[in-house]
């Protein structure tokens, strides 16, 4: 045979083995990938159409040929998407990705579907339904037939183009031929409830930000993460990337910094003042950690290879003047003040991919890992020890038959370690550089991240199988596994005691962990537009305004938001409890709750020519029962039944019962939002609307109601209080002069005498405005104690003595009460100020009461607003002072009324309006506060509901 016969075969064969999948996506470089094979079609997107010999199972059939078809077979409710398998391509683009090998690709999107509502396209990928994994097309189907019209879905996809992993929600739409109007039925005697007995799994999304790096900073109290958005290299172009500052004892994430790159590696200089970041376009950035800001960024020549571009790795020095960094085959040495390149260590044959300094500063550690895109494939797998002071390379470690991920030195500097992508973790002796032993375990992936504990006693590593080891240096023995993380866990660190450790991962979260109990501690989750989440395994978060939104929990076949749990969970004093090494034990589970009522309206009009409505609620038991039942216009609460008093009108043979309303409307649209609870109303039903137009018309402008309440009389002195009577004078008589002549009329109703701010007085006062009118304004103005009891925040009324927590209950009004009392005042319009101040007046025993009863009062205050719809504008948190004596009122109510007077109307439109308030009102009080006092103080800020002018200026 010929040499040229010989080559004609060898690539003919070639060329079959790539066609047919057996070739592995990573012989081929990024750039050749995007040249080549992977050639974008027409539309621009990286994708190749499936062959008929990969289809195992005929794709799903829309119900009409056209793309207009509202229904796909087999479906009771209408999503609008067909998929079929996908290719051996495809699965090697997502093995790339470190993601789901399996799923189902989209071949037809039907148009006006709630699929291409959600964003789903052709040719996208979808690994799951409400967090179901879908492998097949039957599999996808009987996903879908499970749900009904009106049902929560979440689908988690690979798009196309751009390629990005996203987790998109939306509601199944009506299937042809259902019935709309479902008809009350006569009534069913003896219906049992059905029982829900379903663990429920907490999901994040997916997609939102890979976590690739993480650093603790050396005084303990903060992380920096860094990410990119689960993009591959070379593959769809950059995006913007970020790096995260976390408060480690709140999991609250403090600052965002846009970094433009993907941030593979992070380090905080000694003294914890500066970060630096080195990224994928041979750039490292100098942060500043108080401010965010970027100081410096030293940026080499780019080469023509992007993966010689890339900084994988970061240190500095024990002393801070310095900073260590690799790229393609070499090591840098800067200077951090000025950026200057110090020295250059060559001797690595391929990309240098790991970095450490040695504690006394003297050496640097170096691991290599293969250079991929050269032909031949240059590998040498070797840890390099390294003098600082001259440059030279003083031993080769070499044992490791994979590229060596990452580099740890022991805190006495005697041993050295090493992590690969070989599935090994090996120590070594730094004096003699030979190897002591390896850490080869259970380990079933490569290995991406090591570190030593602070006292040297054990190491860690995060491997690609989605797990992290505690090992024993001693004896090389592996002590604990940790699993969570629903991808590659990327970077793991200890926390400077040891206690604990933090890891980021591809699922885009940073978990800490409890090294001696094995149990995760909290998630710490960045999500899409600023937002933010941190969890505790029970269910108890914290979370931005509206990070909540983008967290769900599956509970059997039903997709309920995290948010829906609120009232019972969102307790960010427990993450701290948790995050501060305290039990949660005897707390309970988000996992022990039951489920809410399915909530839907039926047999209620589109239209009316009325101001009364009569709406029927459908409330069908999961299990849990059914406790108070919330009914919104125009996003405020107009009622809420607690059923102590309501008739059931019917029962179907499901068990679902029927109950009827009636509402006053606004004229023109109005939207009626209607959620229900579980029985001890810790968890609350997935939502459902109806929009009525009503035609009639307003004869009248609004009037403005308002309550102003002002209690310095208790029936205990030592509670006694000394400007409460003149801050409520001050808001009333600043509310009346705004508000002449704006409103129809202006109505308020002002209670300080002890008489008749007792708990009943108030109560009784509060219930006399259930006949107000839906686009009246309704204002409630407190000065008075407040304190936070098991959880629950209680308003300290005239009446109260003692401040037991039985006595509390019995005598202040609660949080549930005031709930109740408002949430069933019918106006879309309202604004709650709480002046509720916990003055030095009320001695020692009061303040260590609130520290040490659950909940602050800033929590309870965001929990009150958006259970009513109100926005709610408060003094302090409870663990401060509010300040008091400034122009011979409270700070608060003082700034306040300046705001109302005029000050907040920073646009000059005229009006103050509750948003311009509360704005004002959050920058200026901890101003004065600071200014005048010398000391802290935050209000407490929630808008919920809607918007409105709450007078004029003069």
């Amino acid at each position: 045979m010929t040499k040229n016969r010989f080559a004609q075969i060898a690539s003919a064969l070639f060329l079959i083995a790539m066609i047919s999948g057996l070739i592995p996506i990573a012989t081929f470089s990024a750039d050749r990938i995007a040249a080549g094979k992977e050639r974008p079609d027409p539309a621009g997107t990286y994708y190749v159409p499936p062959p008929k010999s990969d289809v195992a199972e005929p794709p799903l059939a829309l119900a009409k040929t056209d793309k207009t078809s509202n229904a796909i077979a087999g479906e009771k409710a209408w999503l609008g998407v067909q998929v079929q398998p996908f290719t051996p391509y495809e699965k090697r683009i997502l093995a790339r990705m470190s993601i789901q090998r399996s799923g189902v690709s989209v071949s037809e999107v039907a148009e006006g579907s709630p699929a291409e509502q959600m964003g789903i396209r052709k040719k996208d990928i979808i690994f799951s339904i409400n967090y179901k994994d879908v492998k097949t097309p039957s599999e996808f189907r009987d996903a879908v037939a499970t749900l009904n019209p009106g049902d929560k879905i979440v689908i988690s996809l690979l798009k196309n183009y751009p390629i990005a992993l996203l987790t998109l929600e939306g509601t199944m739409g009506q299937s042809q031929g259902a019935d709309k109007k479902a008809q009350i039925p006569s009534p069913v005697k003896d219906v049992k409830a059905g029982t829900a007995s379903i663990s429920a799994n907490v999901f994040a999304p997916r997609g939102q930000r890979a976590v690739s790096s993480i650093a603790v900073s050396p005084d303990g109290k903060h992380i920096i993460s860094g990410g990119n958005s689960l993009i591959p290299l070379g593959v769809g172009g950059d995006t913007a990337d970020y790096l995260k500052l976390w408060d480690i004892s709140t999991g609250k994430e403090l600052r965002t910094s846009i970094s433009n790159t993907h941030s593979l590696s992070l380090a905080f200089s000694p003294d914890g003042k500066h970060v630096l970041s080195g990224s994928r376009k041979n750039t490292i950035k100098l942060w500043d950690l108080a401010t965010g800001n970027e100081i410096r960024t030293f940026t080499a020549p780019a080469t023509k290879r992007d993966g010689d571009n890339l900084i994988f790795l970061l240190a500095f020095s024990s002393d801070g003047l310095y900073a260590l960094s690799g790229r393609d085959k070499t090591l840098k040495l800067r200077e951090v003040s000025s950026g200057r390149e110090i020295r250059q260590f060559t001797g690595h044959t391929a990309w240098v991919m790991s970095v450490a300094f040695s504690p006394d500063g003297h050496y640097a550690l170096s691991g290599s890992r293969c250079r991929r895109t050269e032909t031949p494939v240059l590998c040498d797998k070797n840890l390099i020890l390294w003098d600082l002071a001259t440059g030279r390379e003083l031993k080769i470690f070499t044992g490791h038959t994979g590229d060596v991920s990452s580099v740890a030195f022991s805190p006495d500097g005697k041993y050295a370690l090493s992590g690969s992508w070989d599935q090994t973790i090996k120590l070594w002796d730094v004096a003699t550089g030979g190897e002591i032993r390896s850490f080869e375990g259970k380990n079933t992936g490569r290995v991406n991240s090591v570190a030593f504990s602070s006292d040297g006693n054990h190491i860690i590593s995060a491997t690609r199988d989605n797990a992290i080891r505690l090992w024993d240096v001693a004896t090389g023995r592996e002590i604990n596994t940790f699993r969570g993380h629903e991808g590659d866990v990327n970077t793991v660190v200890f926390s400077n005691d040891a206690k604990s450790f933090i890891s980021g991962g591809s699922d885009g979260t940073i978990r800490r962990w409890d090294v001696k109990t094995g149990k995760e501690i909290a998630q710490f989750i960045s999500l899409k537009d600023g937002e933010w989440i941190a969890i505790t395994p029970e269910g108890y978060y914290n979370a931005s305004p509206n990070g909540e939104r983008y967290l769900n929990v599956r509970l059997g076949n039903n997709v309920y938001g995290i948010e829906n749990y609120r009232e019972a969970f969102f307790r960010p004093d427990l993450v701290k409890v948790a995050l501060s090494g305290g039990s949660l034990q005897g707390y309970r589970a988000l996992v022990d709750v039951k489920q809410p009522p399915k909530v839907s309206i039926v047999q209620t009009p589109d239209k009316a020519t009325a101001e009364e409505l009569k709406l029927t609620l459908r409330l069908e038991e999961q299990g849990g029962g059914i406790g108070d039942v919330r009914l919104f216009l125009n996003g405020s609460a107009v009622m809420l039944d607690n059923g102590r008093s309501l008739k059931v009108v019917a029962k179907d043979e499901k068990g679902a019962s029927y109950r009827s309303y009636t509402l006053k409307l606004s004229p023109g649209s109005n939207t009626i939002r209607a959620i229900a609870f579980n029985t001890d109303n810790s968890m609350q039903s997935n939502d459902t609307t109806h929009q009525v137009t009503a035609s009639f018309a307003s004869t009248r402008k609004p009037t403005l109601h308002a309550l102003v309440i002002g209690i310095q009389e208790f029936r205990n002195p030592k509670l006694t209080l000394k400007y409460a009577v003149a801050d409520a004078n001050l808001f009333a008589e600043t509310l009346r002069a705004g508000a002449t002549g704006l409103f129809e009329q202006v109505r308020i109703t002002t209670l300080t005498a002890r008489e008749a701010t007792t708990r009943d007085g108030i109560t009784s006062a509060l219930q006399r405005f259930k006949a107000i009118n839906p686009d009246d304004l309704f204002i409630l103005y407190i000065a008075s104690h407040g304190t936070v009891d098991e959880g629950e925040y209680f308003m300290i009324t005239s009446n109260v003595g003692a401040l037991s927590t039985q006595r509390l209950k019995s005598d202040a009004l609660s949080q549930v009460q005031l709930k109740e009392l408002v949430a069933n005042i019918p106006s879309t319009k309202k604004l709650i100020v709480i002046d509720t101040c916990n003055a030095a007046a009320l001695g020692d025993a009061m303040q260590v009461a609130m520290l040490t009863r659950g909940m602050s009062e800033d929590t309870a205050m965001k929990v009150l607003s958006r259970a009513v719809g109100s926005t709610i504008l408060s003094a302090a948190t409870s663990v401060q002072e509010a300040l008091e004596g400034y122009q011979g009122h409270g700070l608060f109510t003082w700034a306040v009324t300046q705001g109302m007077q005029g000050k907040a109307d920073k646009g000059k439109s005229g009006f103050v309006k509750t948003t311009d308030l509360a704005a004002y009102v959050e920058d200026e009080v901890p101003s004065l506060a600071e200014r005048i006092f010398k000391r802290a103080q935050f209000p407490t800020v929630s808008i919920s509901g809607q918007g409105f002018p709450v007078g004029k200026v003069r």
